[in-house]
């Protein structure tokens, strides 16, 4: 019953729909192929839009024989005709391809997910509630735009070809951060191949596009673009898609309209840009031209902007080059292009030309020529920048550098570039502007102008060390700055060399007020510094605006730099040369000397101290080296791998060779796997290399890394993924742990670097291990600090050979905080050597005059290699100290227990005695012995009896002998005791 009331609600709901819809006319229809059947055709059908009407009269349907049907550009598939067709003016179409170049939303077709990028190797990166939202890529207007962040960002589109084509994609690519990775899969989800490098992009430079082409078979491709944020270390600056492009599609059944801003005439397989003062809206044949005494327009503009009154902000002073009199003026001229009204109420105008007045001079190191301007001094000469030029004294030499104070033009070894983000923006290609006192970000270019001013150095004439954990200086360069900025304005320092792509110093943001600042180079190569200011952040950069000029008087000023101890520029001084005796003229001091500051003699520095400044001056220039470090050449600190810690030896060379340790495997939720590889260099002049085996970095640079310690993270081979000779892994992200050693020692901490507690051995024990101390002193984002790296060599017997390395197992990837790593590495070769006493000494059998002397170790050392397989010694008679002392004393305690038994044979001899004359008293009673009776045989009276008391002898054998005499009376038989008569009478 209520299955029957349900059917009856429907018929009714269906009723009520049907009286509302009306009937489809002929134009309601449009055509719509059918998909390709087995036989290679497909059908031709008339549809009408989705709700809009029901019923009608469609056309028949029309079957096609060949579903690969493709136009050449400018023409499309006519539905109607079955055939191709011109496109119409205002239009333009591919052919047989497709072009996106509008971001205003994400275009049909495309997917776009995040997934969190799990990792253990950064304490308190991953949390629960990441929102990876924030980080997938979005739409900005123009461009597609994907930061790193937390968060993997996947961009997927789905296309089917008819035929071979190619995807086309521009982008940029500027932080180094960001892993970014394209993939081209068919139908069977099987990586396309296409060259070694399609895959991982390269770095671009600041503000440069880059267009890749990746060929694809016919038939179904998925292509994804994917960033992965490595390091997290907050914001970082987004890779950009501007235009993505695919040939070999079926057809194009309509032609695209030209975007705002361009136009087109019949045929077009593209549109063209207006040029400035005109405009065209969207689906334009021409570009109309604005009225250009009241509006104006940019180039690409889709309508005409009002010009505003100008203001102070339309013009700029600058002063005029200096004439053959070296006199100049200040001259005022309109920021180009003008778009401001000078005719209207309220405008200013153009300030007149100022006064005539001196040049500055010169910067330190140059001199004024008449025509030329300033110019850098000739070699072995100097100059204040007022006096001209003159040769340095002798027994002196040049300081050179680079002294910039005044700017009345570009100096030399500069330049000043503008790079707009979308090709325009750019006023002219000048992107700054000198003014006298400073030099300043140009004006009259767009909002999201990148502005560059660059300084090109030759080299420097110190030379790279570390010592006590601290890079030697190279050179220096120092400036100061202000930032005038009503918006998020961004002023960035950066240095690229030839070992090295660019990378970024230090940046601010917002309004600053005038700063000094000063960075150590370490490094002796060829440099380029480069200022780079932009108005506008680059993640609003490409926000849709009335005006790319709405920032016209935010900027950087630049009042001076100065860059020292380099081999070009100018001199401004001249620095006294030390002296030899036999030599005239300017040398240098011998390895390990300093020069005396009063008297420029050359005088030796004490052991083990290292110097780099070629001009060393006092002994202060002497720098000590680390714990267990040496200088043999005192040029740099090194460990040997035979060293002394702590008074015991070690010998390392059977280990000294580069050895390589991976971390943990990594995942990201989709499972895309990678591991970190690890490079370690122990001892020696032994150095490790991280190199990338994939065009990441910017083409056309070295992309390895050569320190002591280096690592790389590597995505290994998927099965199927890479064809015969392909790339089996990808290792890429290649960074330096630990540059040089600060020092060797038994202790757990040395200077501010401590081994993790997890390898420390606890304090009572006996064992030592031998603990090697890294440090990376470059800052970073992440390492405000530089990074450290500990290696614990831990004498370990039960691992014989090179051992086994281990990374701690709360920090599986060898960090736990990303700026401090830790490794145990387990070995018997890193027990110390044993010492004589230490070894245990055993003695084979007496053959042919030779016996064989075997030493064996305790378990807490080595026994050296020359004498672990026994030695053979002559044989000897004379016994061994310690054995000569066991068997004297054996002796000596055998005579005297002798003398001890001969002393207690004694004793019972005299007991034996007396115990015979007791038992012959007791006889005579029985009559069996008679001795003369006594006078009286009691006592009388009032006489006491008398009673002898015997001395206790003395103790000691020396004693006895002495008091144990023989009685004097002793006869053949039984020894009888004379006897004292106390009765005076006479015997009867």
């Amino acid at each position: 019953m209520r299955l029957l009331c349900m059917v009856m609600v429907a018929l009714a709901d269906w009723s009520a729909w049907a009286d509302t819809v009306r009937t489809c006319q002929p134009e309601d229809f449009h055509y719509e192929f059918t998909e390709c059947d087995d036989d290679g055709g497909r059908w031709r059908v008339s549809v009408p839009s989705p709700d809009t009407c029901e019923g009608g009269a469609p056309n028949p349907p029309k079957r096609t024989h060949d579903c690969s049907v493709s136009c050449d550009p400018g023409w499309f598939f006519n539905l109607s005709e079955l055939e191709c067709a011109m496109c119409p003016s205002g239009t333009y179409s591919l052919g047989g391809g497709v072009r996106f170049d509008s971001w205003e939303d994400l275009p049909k077709g495309f997917i776009s997910h995040t997934e969190v990028f799990r990792s253990i190797f950064t304490v308190g990166r991953w949390r629960g509630d990441v929102d990876c939202s924030e980080y997938g890529w979005q739409a900005k207007g123009d461009v597609l735009a994907s930061k790193g962040g937390q968060c993997a960002a996947v961009l997927v589109y789905t296309v089917k070809l008819v035929k071979p084509g190619a995807v086309s994609y521009t982008y940029q690519y500027t932080d180094e951060d960001i892993m970014f990775e394209f993939q081209a899969q068919d139908e069977e989800c099987q990586n396309i191949v296409e060259g070694n490098g399609y895959r991982w992009l390269p770095v671009t430079r600041d503000g440069q596009w880059q267009t890749r082409t990746v060929k694809l078979n016919p038939g179904l491709n998925v292509l994804h673009w994917k960033t992965i944020g490595i390091e997290a270390r907050g914001s970082s600056r987004p890779v950009l898609i501007k235009s993505i492009q695919i040939s070999g599609v079926a057809h194009s059944s309509e032609c695209t309209p030209c975007p705002d801003g361009t136009f087109s005439g019949p045929g077009a397989h593209e549109c063209t840009e207006c040029k400035e003062d005109f405009y065209a809206p969207r689906g334009s044949s021409v570009c109309l031209p604005c009225d250009r005494v009241t509006h104006y327009a940019p180039k690409g503009s889709p309508v005409c902007l009002q010009r505003p009154p100008c203001t102070s902000l339309d013009y700029y002073e600058i002063d005029s080059a200096c004439d053959e009199k070296n006199q100049t003026r200040a001259v005022y001229t309109w920021v180009d292009p003008q778009v401001c009204r000078e005719q209207v109420k309220g405008s200013v105008s153009l300030p007149p030309s100022g006064e005539v007045k001196t040049c500055p001079p010169c910067n330190p190191g140059m001199h004024y020529t008449t025509g030329l301007g300033c110019l850098f001094c000739p070699r072995d000469e100097h100059s204040d920048g007022v006096s001209p030029c003159k040769p340095c004294p002798p027994s002196t030499a040049p300081n050179y550098g680079y002294q910039y104070q005044w700017w009345t033009a570009i100096p030399p070894q500069m330049a000043a570039t503008c790079m707009p983000a979308d090709e325009v923006g750019c006023s002219k290609s000048d992107g700054w502007q000198v003014g006298g006192e400073y030099i300043h970000s140009g004006r009259g270019h767009a909002d999201d102008a990148y502005l560059v001013l660059s300084l090109k150095v030759g080299g420097f004439r110190g030379r790279e060390g570390f010592v006590s954990g601290m890079p030697m200086e190279v050179g220096r360069i120092s400036f100061t700055f202000e930032l005038k900025c009503a918006s998020d304005c961004k002023f960035v320092f950066m240095e690229a060399s030839t070992k090295k792509s660019a990378t970024v110093l230090q940046h601010w943001s917002g309004n600053l007020h005038r700063q000094y600042y000063s960075y150590l180079i370490t490094r002796n190569d060829t440099y380029t510094f480069s200022w780079a200011f932009q108005k506008v952040a680059w993640e609003k950069s490409y926000l849709k605006k009335e005006s790319s000029r709405m920032f016209e008087g935010d900027m950087a000023k630049v009042f001076n730099i100065n860059v020292t101890n380099t081999i070009d520029g100018g001199a401004s001084s001249c620095l006294p040369c030390p002296q030899a005796p036999a030599a005239s003229g300017c040398i240098p001091c011998p390895a390990g000397h300093y020069i005396e500051n009063n008297t420029t003699e050359c005088t030796r520095c004490p052991p083990n101290t290292v110097v780099t400044d070629p001009l060393p001056y006092g002994h202060q220039s002497c720098l000590p080296c680390g714990p267990g470090l040496t200088a043999p050449d005192h040029l740099s600190c090194i460990v040997e791998c035979r060293l002394t810690v702590d008074n015991r030896t070690y010998d390392l060379t059977n280990i000294s060779n580069a050895r390589a340790t991976m971390g943990s495997t990594l995942f990201t939720s989709s499972g895309t796997k990678f591991f970190h590889m690890f490079n370690i260099s122990l001892c020696g002049n032994t150095s490790v290399t991280c190199a990338n085996n994939v065009s990441y970095s910017i083409e056309g640079e070295s992309t390895s890394v050569t320190s002591r310690v280096c690592r790389s993270t590597v995505v290994p081979k998927m099965e199927g993924l890479y064809g015969p000779g392909r790339i089996e892994a990808v290792a890429t992200q290649s960074v330096t742990l630990g540059d040089h050693l600060v020092g060797v020692s038994i202790n757990t901490t040395l200077m501010d670097i401590t081994v993790i507690e997890e390898f420390q051995l606890p304090n009572n024990s006996l064992k030592k291990d031998l603990h090697f101390f890294y440090k990376t002193p470059l800052s970073t984002h992440a390492c405000p600090k530089g990074r450290s790296t500990t290696v614990t060599l831990r004498c370990s017997p039960d691992d014989p050979g090179e051992g086994k390395v281990t990374l701690p197992h709360q920090c599986p990837d060898g960090t736990c905080d990303g700026c401090n790593f830790h490794f145990l590495w387990s070995t018997a070769l890193g027990c110390p050597e044993c010492s004589k006493d230490d070894l245990i000494v055993v003695h084979g059998e007496c053959g042919a005059g030779k016996q064989k002397v075997h030493y064996i170790a305790p378990k807490n050392c080595r026994a050296p290699d020359d004498i672990t397989g026994g030695q053979f010694v002559p044989c000897t008679t004379r016994l061994p100290f310690l054995v000569e002392v066991i068997v004297l004393s054996t002796v000596s305690m055998a005579l005297m227990l002798c003398l001890l038994l001969f002393c207690l044979w004694k004793k019972n001899q005299r007991l034996e005695y007396k115990y015979m004359k007791l038992v012959a008293s007791a006889s005579s009673k029985d009559g069996i012995i008679e001795l003369p009776p006594a006078e009286s045989c009691a006592l009388d009276d009032g006489e006491e009896e008398e009673v002898q008391y015997a001395q206790n002898p003395p103790r000691g054998i020396l004693s006895k002998l002495k008091h144990n005499k023989i009685a004097p009376t002793e006869g053949r038989g039984l020894m009888m005791e004379s006897m004292i008569l106390s009765s005076k009478d006479p015997l009867t």
